[in-house]
């Protein structure tokens, strides 16, 4: 496979991710909407208040909580190891009246869970639709991102240098048709993992999380999340 760059080196440390979908979730005026993202091997509940609602809870590795619609200054999220009732340290919310916001839990060092608030604001140009990248692989790691035609022999460098822990900025693609997406260590054009072809739907914005190795395998693991 022959990898073109196209020099777009899309800013790996403004984080911002996964996207709005079709849900009509009603708030007052001051409320944020949220999604919680698990890239960590660990069961996490969210919980509001002292309670996690149907939906929330034991979510596991590539899953996402329900959206939640909360005061954007007051939201009194806390996200716990499932069957405690203690909060993770590390999570801080910082939410804007009207905003819509993904919150990556992942893993640091240790056995550390660290967190990053993502806005999902983006509007892919019509036809087309949104993705950006998040690195969740571990510290150290850093990414480049190619789409192409599947079995095609060429590809386009959509992301560059995703270092750990940070994400790129959304950027279009082609929706309604099938598309390859392969992942290579920054600066090389072997392919770490190939994620495989992905339909992208017109006016959807998405996110490929990029996880951490399994045990014993080199290779980090991958999946979309759609946001609210």
């Amino acid at each position: 496979m022959q990898l073109r760059t196209l020099g777009l080196a899309l800013l790996a440390s403004s984080v911002v991710l996964a996207a709005c979908g079709g849900d009509d979730i009603t708030g007052t005026a001051n409320n944020a909407t949220v999604q919680f993202v698990n890239a960590t091997s660990a069961s996490l509940d969210i919980a509001q208040g002292s309670s996690v609602a149907t939906g929330n809870g034991a979510l596991s590795y590539g899953t996402t909580s329900l959206c939640i619609a909360t005061d954007a200054t007051n939201s009194n999220l806390a996200v716990r190891q499932t069957g405690t009732s203690t909060a993770l340290p590390g999570f801080t919310p910082a939410f804007q009246a009207g905003g819509n916001y993904s919150v990556i839990a992942y893993p640091g060092t240790a056995g550390s869970i660290l967190f990053a608030t993502l806005s999902n604001a983006f509007t892919a140009t019509s036809g087309q639709g949104g993705l950006r990248v998040f690195n969740a692989a571990g510290p150290g790691t850093s990414y480049d991102i190619y789409i192409g035609t599947p079995g095609g022999s060429s590809a386009t460098a959509v992301a560059n240098n995703v270092g750990f822990g940070s994400g790129s900025s959304y950027f279009n693609v082609i929706a309604g048709s099938a598309q390859q997406v392969r992942i290579t260590n920054a600066g090389s054009q072997a392919v770490a993992l190939d994620v495989g072809s992905h339909t992208f739907i017109a006016g959807q914005n998405a996110t490929l999380v990029i996880g951490p190795p399994l045990p014993g395998s080199p290779a980090p693991r991958a999946f979309y999340v759609t946001g609210c």
